[in-house]
This record gives structure tokens, C-alpha cells and sequence, in this order.
């Protein structure tokens, strides 16, 4: 009867292990192909700050061809606005925090580029005197209708875009929520994470920090923290942004204490988790093997009691 159960045993092992490796091995990734375009605009954003109704600011912009072939390029002005929890960029959406594309004029709106070489753009910004207080963004994109080198496409359009952000004087609301905090437990593969959602409640762009702080479990020294370069992300009104903050050095094993920390409009939130990271093979074994002693128990017990009343019997 022993060995009977011996061979099930073996072979219900050999079963969960080979579940376990076609859970881990998974299917590789596959990306679609990436296209480049040879124009840049420097920066990327820029912050005009406060603007008061009536007034005219002035700031200016870079176009830039890295390429080898002359470039021709065009340039206006569109909303800016993100959609969705991960801040998508949409420029065809239109409300009461998109006004500002309508203030925009260049000195310059189209021309051509020698390559690796550059153009200073001018813009200005007229504020209407009747606008009401709150968060004003736009982006400037500079488009071009010429062919992308080194990708195989016949004829493609290339967009650039410098994001604005902006808010004008007047009757202004501060205002964010956390939705969500969490830090998982228990994860089968690296790296450590943290998550959270914050929606902002109120009419200005709403900056919210954070980071993560990771601890062995027996010390009060860090390991890992991004203090110095934390994540902060603009979360829009009327909108709600997910963020992820990851420690990309995380050990395949090991049990640590994590600290995560939420600071939007001078209030701060916390949270600290133990988390296990465990991959998911070793916990596979662990479980083979407390079952392997659960059923040697159980198998040994019921010899002895079968032994016993053979012993009985005989007597």
C-alpha cells in the first residue's frame, strides 16, 4: 500500500512541477515596429505660470532637423487635454482647461530646414480680459509632411509637440483625492511596485510626489529610495491619473518592509506593507514538499495502525 502510494504521490509531483514551468515560461513579448521622425522641438514643455486676464506674454521655441535631407514644417496651436487613468495625450478635445490654443500667435508658422540645423520660434500669448480663473493648457505642434528616413515607409507624417501649461488669476480651486493606495504583498517576480490613483477635484493642474522606501525586514536602514528623484506627475482637472512607481533592482527573493508616501497641495499620505517576493517555482516546491510530508505522515500513521492490528490479531 506504501509503495502504491508512493507512485501517485511521484506522480501528481511530476504534474504541479510541470504546470509551474508552462505558468513561468509564459510567451515572449512582441513589439510593433517604431517609427522616427527627424524633427524636434526644444523643450518638450514649458510652464508659463500665472497669467493675469488682459495681459500679452511672450516666449519663444525651438524647431530642429536632425536629419540629412532639407524638412519642411508647419505650426499651430491645439487643446491639450489627457484622458483616461494613465494620462493619455489627446489634442482634439476641447473645454474650459483647453482655451489658451485659441490665445496663441506665432512669428512664424511654416518654413523649411537645412539639415542639423535649427529655428528660433516666437510666440505670444494674448489673454482675454473676461476669462475666468483655473488651469490653461495647450500644445504647439509642428508637423511635417516629408518622408521618414530609415523605415521603410514611402510617405509618412512626422509630429512634434511642445506642451503649455498655464494658469490665469482669479477665482482658483485646489482641490485632489487619493482614490487608492496600494503596495502588493506578495509578488511572484520582480521588481517591488507601488500604485496609487488620485483625482483632481479642483480647476489647477494638481502636482502630486511620490516615493518609495525599501527596508530589510530586521533594519531601519534603507536600501532603496527615490527621495532624491522622486516621481510627481501633473494630474489635470476634472481628471483622475493611476501611477506606478517600480524598483528596478529588486532581488528575485527576499521579505522587506515598503513605504510608500502621497504629497499633493501640502498634505501627505502613507503606507507600509511587508512584501514577500517570492518566484513562483520555489513556492510550487514548498508546496510539493508540505504536501510530500502531509501524505508521509498520513501514509506512516496508517501503517502503524494497520501494523498494530495485524500485532492484534496474531496475539
Amino acid at each position: 500500500m506504501t509503495k502504491c502510494h508512493f507512485k501517485m504521490f511521484a506522480t501528481a509531483f511530476i504534474a504541479v512541477l510541470m504546470l509551474g514551468v508552462s505558468v513561468i515560461a509564459g510567451t515572449a513579448p512582441v513589439y510593433a515596429a517604431e517609427y522616427k521622425t527627424n524633427l524636434l522641438v526644444s523643450p518638450g514643455d514649458l510652464t508659463l505660470g500665472r497669467l493675469d486676464p488682459g495681459k500679452t506674454y511672450e516666449s519663444e521655441f525651438k524647431v530642429k532637423n536632425i536629419g540629412t535631407d532639407d524638412l519642411h514644417y508647419h505650426i499651430y496651436a491645439a487643446p491639450y487635454y489627457e484622458e483616461g487613468e494613465n494620462g493619455d495625450q489627446v489634442y482634439n478635445i476641447s473645454n474650459n482647461y483647453t482655451h489658451l490654443s485659441k490665445w496663441i500667435t506665432f512669428s512664424k508658422k511654416e518654413g523649411t530646414l537645412k539639415p542639423q540645423s535649427g529655428e528660433t520660434i516666437t510666440f505670444r500669448v494674448k489673454v482675454p480680459a473676461d476669462v475666468a480663473g483655473g488651469s490653461q493648457n495647450a500644445a504647439i505642434m509642428v508637423e511635417t509632411n516629408d518622408s521618414i528616413e530609415d523605415t521603410k515607409v514611402v510617405s509618412a507624417s512626422g509630429r512634434v509637440a511642445l506642451i503649455l501649461f498655464s494658469h490665469v488669476n482669479g477665482e482658483t480651486n485646489a482641490c485632489g483625492k487619493i482614490v487608492d493606495k496600494n503596495i502588493p504583498a506578495l509578488l511572484l517576480n520582480p521588481p517591488i511596485m507601488i500604485t496609487g490613483r488620485v483625482e483632481n477635484c479642483g480647476n489647477l493642474d494638481l502636482n502630486v510626489k511620490y516615493v518609495m522606501e525599501v527596508y530589510p525586514i530586521f533594519s531601519d536602514e534603507a536600501i532603496y529610495t527615490n527621495e532624491e528623484n522622486p516621481m510627481v506627475l501633473a494630474t489635470l482637472p476634472e481628471t483622475r491619473r493611476f501611477t506606478r512607481v517600480d524598483w528596478e533592482g529588486t532581488p528575485s527573493f527576499g521579505l522587506f518592509k515598503v513605504k510608500m508616501t502621497v504629497t499633493y497641495n501640502d498634505q501627505t499620505e502613507t503606507l507600509e506593507k511587508i512584501v514577500l517576493v517570492c518566484p513562483l517555482w520555489l513556492i510550487v516546491l514548498v508546496i510539493v514538499f508540505i504536501g510530500a510530508t502531509i501524505f508521509w505522515l498520513v501514509s506512516r500513521n496508517r501503517s502503524r495502525k494497520i501494523e498494530y492490528k495485524i500485532n492484534k490479531s496474531g496475539e
